[in-house]
C-alpha cells in the first residue's frame, strides 16, 4: 500500500532577494517524491524557522503512514489540529507545502499531469503578465523593460512598489500619476497596464477613491492592494466606487476567507496564491468558489519554480482561468531550481503534461541555496 513515508522541510534563500522560502519535499514508500512550497517570504528567516518546526513537530506525525491519494482528507486533519493556535498564517503556509506535494505524488502515482487531479485540464498553456518593480527615479527605463516583454506576447504587465519603502509607488499622487502616464505613453493604447500599490504604503479609503478617480484615464486593467488587506470594509467601499477593478487576493489564506471576501464584494480581480492559500488543492477550491461568483482571478505567483508550476496547472485546471502573474527579474530559485526549464511561447507557458507539477528538482541548485538552521 502506498504510504507517506517522511516529510522534509527544506529552507532555501537567494541573499540577493533577502528572502527565506520553505520547500517541502514528501517521500513515498513506493520511492516518489513529491514537491509543494511554503511561501515565508522573510528577511530574517524567522517565519520559515518557525513553518519548518511546525511542519516536523506538529503535521508530520500526524500524517506519515497516511495514503497520500487520500490530500484533502490529510487537509482537513491537518487545518483540525490546527484549532488551538491559529488557522491561518504560518499554520496555512505549513498546509500549504504539504498539499501540493502530495497532488504531485497523486499524478505521479497516477501518471497524470495535476490539473487531472484537480478536475481536468481545460488549456495546455497559461498567458503570462509580467510583474516589475517601479523604478520611482526613472519610471520611463522600467515601462521600456515592460514593454520587451509586451512585444513578446506577453498579456500585459504589472508594476509596482518600488526599491525600498522610502521611495515607492503611492506616497505622492503627483509622482505616482505621472509614473502612470509615462508608462501609458511608452505602452501604448492597447497594452494592458496594472499598477500594484503594494504594502510600503498604506492608503485611506478616502485617498484610495480620489486615486482610482484620478487614474481612471490611463485605462488600467486592475489597480492592486490599495488598501491594507484588514480592511474588507474600506475595500467594498472602493469596489463600489472605482471604475478601475481593484484586485486582492495574495495575502488571503482558506476558501474561508475567500468566501468572505466575495460576499462582501470586497474586490474585482482575485489573486489565490497556491504556497500560502492553502496548497494546490485549497486553490482549486476558491478559484471555484470565484468562478460561481462570476469574478476574474489571476494565478498570483511571486517565489520559487515549485509555484510556478502549481499555478500554472492551476490555471489549466479551471474553465474560467487564462492569465498567470510571472516574476522576470532573474532569481535563480525560479529559473535555476528545475532540471527543465518553462517553456514560454509568445508569451504563453506551456504545460509540459508530465505526470504531477512535471517538474524535477535540481539537487545541486537546491544544496546551494539551502539554509541550515
Amino acid at each position: 500500500m502506498l504510504t507517506i513515508k517522511k516529510i522534509e522541510p527544506l529552507i532555501v534563500s537567494n541573499s540577493a532577494h533577502s528572502e527565506h522560502q520553505v520547500l517541502v519535499r514528501v517521500e513515498t514508500s513506493e520511492g516518489l517524491d513529491g514537491w509543494g512550497e511554503c511561501c515565508t517570504g522573510c528577511e530574517y528567516g524567522e517565519a520559515a524557522l518557525a513553518t519548518k518546526d511546525l511542519i516536523e513537530r506538529g503535521f508530520s506525525p500526524r500524517i506519515v503512514g497516511e495514503d497520500p491519494l487520500n490530500y484533502r482528507k490529510i487537509w482537513d486533519k491537518l487545518y483540525s489540529a490546527t484549532e488551538w493556535y491559529g488557522r491561518r498564517g504560518l499554520a496555512i503556509f505549513a498546509i500549504s507545502g504539504i498539499d501540493t506535494a502530495l497532488v504531485d505524488i497523486a499524478g505521479k502515482t497516477l501518471g497524470v499531469p495535476a490539473c487531472k487531479i484537480l478536475g481536468g485540464c481545460f488549456r495546455n498553456e497559461a498567458s503570462l503578465y509580467v510583474s516589475l518593480f517601479f523604478d520611482m527615479d526613472n519610471p520611463e527605463k522600467t515601462a521600456k523593460s515592460a514593454l520587451q516583454y509586451l512585444e513578446h506576447g506577453y498579456t500585459g504587465a504589472k508594476l509596482g512598489w518600488g526599491y525600498s519603502r522610502s521611495n515607492s509607488f503611492g506616497m505622492n499622487p503627483v509622482r505616482d500619476e505621472e509614473a502612470v502616464e509615462i508608462t501609458r505613453d511608452i505602452f501604448g493604447p492597447s497594452n494592458q497596464l496594472m499598477i500594484d500599490v503594494g504594502r510600503y504604503v498604506n492608503w485611506t479609503v478616502s485617498h484610495a477613491i480620489e486615486m482610482t478617480g484620478r487614474l481612471e484615464k490611463y485605462k488600467l486593467s486592475w489597480i492592486e492592494e490599495p488598501l491594507p488587506p484588514d480592511d474588507l470594509e474600506g475595500l467594498a467601499r472602493l469596489t463600489a466606487t472605482s471604475k478601475i477593478p481593484i484586485a486582492v487576493g495574495e495575502n488571503y489564506q482558506t476558501l474561508y476567507e475567500f468566501q468572505d471576501i466575495l460576499s462582501r464584494n470586497a474586490g474585482d480581480v482575485m489573486q489565490p496564491d497556491a504556497s500560502k492559500a492553502g496548497g494546490i488543492s485549497e486553490s482549486k477550491r476558491i478559484v471555484d468558489a470565484i468562478s460561481s461568483r462570476n469574478k476574474m482571478w489571476v494565478a498570483h505567483n511571486w517565489s520559487t519554480a515549485i509555484n510556478v508550476a502549481a499555478a500554472l496547472h492551476l490555471v489549466a485546471s479551471s474553465p474560467s482561468g487564462s492569465l498567470m502573474e510571472f516574476k522576470e527579474d532573474g532569481n535563480p530559485l525560479v529559473n535555476e531550481l528545475t532540471k527543465e526549464k518553462f517553456e514560454i511561447k509568445d508569451g504563453k507557458m506551456v504545460l509540459n503534461m508530465k505526470p504531477g507539477l512535471g517538474i524535477e528538482i535540481d539537487e545541486n541548485i537546491l544544496e546551494k541555496y539551502r539554509v541550515e538552521d
